[in-house]
């Protein structure tokens, strides 16, 4: 009864000592993908970028200005926003769409998804960035209250540095910007440069976004938003219309 009780303690203890093992493992490997080493070749990074529209059950969730800007003739409820206790926002029951309210929607829900992956070669000076539209919940969505699925969509942009263009390459169509055109400058209200915003006109009217970032990355980790005046790396870049956020960094 002992031998077998001992042999419960140290088959215990040797879990925890391998339970333990595998944790500083997993540490040390999440440690060095988002710490800057002294010597690395490329940043690989991704951002998520989504709708700030957001359907739960059979209601269209969005900021009260959102809704004013799509939706001007339907009147709203205000209601404090399921995904965050803190906000007050407003939504619209899917059911009482027309055809022409369901296009705005579903618009705004497809050219608002992506997956954004880049990758900054710091010899070439260049990153190339592939967007993925769409993902799995996306889809369901589509095929709940659109009736049918969404089409697929990848393209690139590559921004380079040392040539001061950014070119865009679409599966039917290219095109290439530069520099001077696409600049943004952000007026920053915080002491440390680390959020601000920044003002740029669209085919309507003038526009302003939010944008926030961190002195720990790299100026180089940004989406396809070129900055004259970022010193560090975007973690953050909200819209009215959609917000895109970093999720992973990894130094090689």
């Amino acid at each position: 009864m002992l031998w077998h009780s001992a042999r419960g303690i140290n088959l215990i203890i040797g879990m925890k000592k391998i339970f333990l093992t595998v944790l500083i493992l997993a540490c040390n490997i999440v440690f060095s993908q988002t710490t800057l080493p002294v010597t690395y070749s490329k940043i690989k990074f991704v951002y998520e970028q989504k709708s700030n529209f957001f359907i739960e059950d059979d209601k269209v969730y969005a900021d009260t200005l959102l809704l004013k800007a799509e939706y001007p003739k339907l009147k709203f409820s205000k209601v404090i926003s399921p995904s965050d206790s803190t906000k007050i926002i407003g939504f619209l029951e899917i059911k009482s769409f027309n055809n022409e309210d369901k296009k705005i929607l579903q618009s705004n829900l497809y050219h608002t998804t992506h997956t954004i992956e880049g990758t900054y070669d710091l010899k070439k000076n260049k990153t190339k960035l592939f967007f993925t539209r769409g993902n799995k919940a996306l889809n369901e969505t589509f095929k709940k209250y659109f009736g049918g699925n969404y089409n697929a969509f990848i393209f690139n942009v590559v921004v380079n540095y040392n040539e001061k263009k950014i070119h865009t390459n679409y599966p039917k169509t290219n095109y290439t910007k530069s520099f001077d055109s696409q600049l943004k400058k952000i007026n920053f209200t915080s002491d440390d440069k680390s959020i601000g915003t920044y003002t740029f006109q669209t085919n309507k009217d003038f526009q302003t976004n939010l944008v926030t970032l961190d002195k720990k990355y790299n100026n180089k980790i940004t989406p396809d938003i070129i900055f004259s005046n970022n010193d560090f790396g975007v973690i953050k870049i909200a819209s009215l219309f959609d917000t895109i956020t970093l999720i992973s960094v990894i130094y090689e």
